[in-house]
């Protein structure tokens, strides 16, 4: 293939463009005009001091606005305009363009037009720029327009932002479609949740969210609280929450710790510590006998296992010999009627029912008179004596070879109330994020958070099972 073959150098100043005999090609070069008058012109145009064009001095079609000259005197093409000094000449040029056309207009009468220094020397008004806004910026343009089409791309961008946001909302309300969850359906919401109905599920929304709204706003506020309920009931890994609602772990997480926070917040004054009218008021017949009707509260201790942590000491606190495994326990107190109304922190597996019960502050709530009711392992009744607080508990053998028929009978009467802590710690537990072995990272206390996680979970879990039907009645 042969090379392409270049023809002259433009001879305007700053200009090294050359032709190519290419018919394809689309630099084109025109020779300077035969008509004196617009050979000088041309001349002028060009700007270059003493020089004097030859037969092969050439100008590129970039220096004309249609891209070739034109010789019509009243055609912005009689001359190359788009020339590199032109700012500095351009008001010069442009008399004498006005001054060419004026010619042309009396050329009938054979007046020809005079060299380019007569024509400097005329008196042409010429308008000027009236403002900064009205000035040309090599364009078309003015910077009036430029200003405008700013803000008009500034206001699409506006519009874009809005339009994603609405794609983002239709997307979750399509997603929530999909997922085909039934948030009025009784059954449904009390299998998942463990709520008695969809009524007590949006009453508890409203109750949160009316002066808190979740950061997150995909999924709908509803079906975050639908999620985190579902976490606490089924004992849900964050993957098939996120998979069940089209997000992904990390917002599961989020929407998780976001809610609980909230949650165990609000739903503190469901776990209740009643005063002695309440409880008498609503004593159930089982405990109207004597000295039964003075029992403030029945109290026992619980665990639940955890995985082992990393350090040795975490491990030494939380071991449990009697589970033979890593727990965590807490301290339950119930009301008569068998709702929760006292709730300790959580402490490691190898603390003793002593310790907790002592450090708990619950003795500091009774009153003097207050009988409370517990198993053989609360054997301390000097710690309530102190108060004035009676504790009953079983009758033991330890040291006798048989007990008497009372103690029997008032034995197996105790244990008939006492059963109902059992079942009340057993409702606590039927949220099935409690019956798990829990990681270290809902044990542990986030850097934020003053209340360790675990404890969070275990209130809220409390306050839903005091919603449910009273356990005695």
């Amino acid at each position: 293939m042969s090379k392409l073959k270049l023809g002259p150098c433009c001879s305007v100043v700053g200009c090294s463009l050359r032709p190519g005999t290419n018919l394809l090609s689309e630099i084109k070069a025109f020779r300077f005009p035969k008509n004196k008058t617009q050979r000088d012109a041309w001349i002028a145009a060009v700007k270059r001091e003493g020089w004097i064009p030859t037969c092969n001095s050439r100008i590129c079609s970039t220096h004309f606005i249609s891209g070739k000259p034109s010789d019509d005197p009243l055609s912005p093409d009689y001359i190359p305009s788009k020339l590199p000094h032109r700012p500095d000449n351009s008001r010069k040029m442009d008399r004498y363009q006005r001054s060419l056309r004026r010619a042309s207009e009396v050329s009938e009468t054979s007046i020809r037009v005079q060299p380019t220094e007569e024509v400097e020397d005329m008196d042409i008004d010429v308008t000027e720029v009236k403002s900064y806004n009205d000035m040309c910026v090599g364009t078309d343009l003015t910077m009036r327009d430029i200003e405008e089409m700013q803000n008009l791309n500034s206001s699409y961008k506006d519009q874009v932002t809005s339009l994603q946001s609405k794609v983002q909302t239709l997307t979750c309300e399509r997603k929530q479609l999909k997922s085909d969850v039934d948030l009025k359906d009784d059954q449904t919401i009390h299998f998942y949740t463990g709520l008695r109905s969809s009524k007590v599920f949006f009453a508890l929304l409203t109750y949160l969210t009316t002066a808190w709204s979740p950061r997150t706003l995909s999924p709908p506020t509803p079906l975050q609280f639908y999620l985190v309920l579902m976490k606490l009931r089924l004992g849900l890994t964050h993957k098939d929450l996120a998979y069940r609602f089209h997000c992904s772990c990390a917002t599961i997480s989020a929407i998780f710790h976001d809610w609980l926070d909230v949650m165990s917040q609000r739903f503190s004054s469901l776990v209740h510590w009643p005063s002695r009218e309440e409880i008498k008021k609503s004593l159930p017949g089982l405990f109207k006998s004597p000295p039964f009707s003075s029992v403030r509260c029945i109290i026992d201790c619980s665990e639940i296992f955890i995985d082992r942590p990393t350090s040795l000491s975490a491990r030494a606190v939380t071991y449990s010999n009697y589970k033979s495994h890593n727990t965590i326990k807490f301290l339950v107190g119930i009301s008569p009627t068998g709702s929760v109304t006292f709730l300790s922190k959580s402490w490691g597996g190898r603390a003793s029912d002593k310790t907790i019960t002592k450090s708990s502050g619950l003795i500091d709530l009774l009153e003097e008179g207050d009988i409370v009711m517990a198993d053989r392992g609360f054997s301390f009744p000097e710690y309530f004596a102190a108060k004035g607080v009676q504790l009953l508990i079983p009758a033991s053998t330890r040291g006798k070879t048989q007990l008497l028929g009372q103690e029997v009978s008032v034995s197996r009467h105790m244990s008939r109330m006492r059963i109902h802590v059992e079942r009340a710690i057993g409702r606590i537990k039927k949220y099935s994020i409690l019956r798990q072995t829990l990681p270290i990272n809902l044990v542990k206390r986030r850097r934020k958070d003053t209340v360790a996680t675990v404890d969070k979970i275990l209130l809220v879990c409390s306050a839903l099972s005091n919603l449910d039907k009273s356990l005695v009645q």
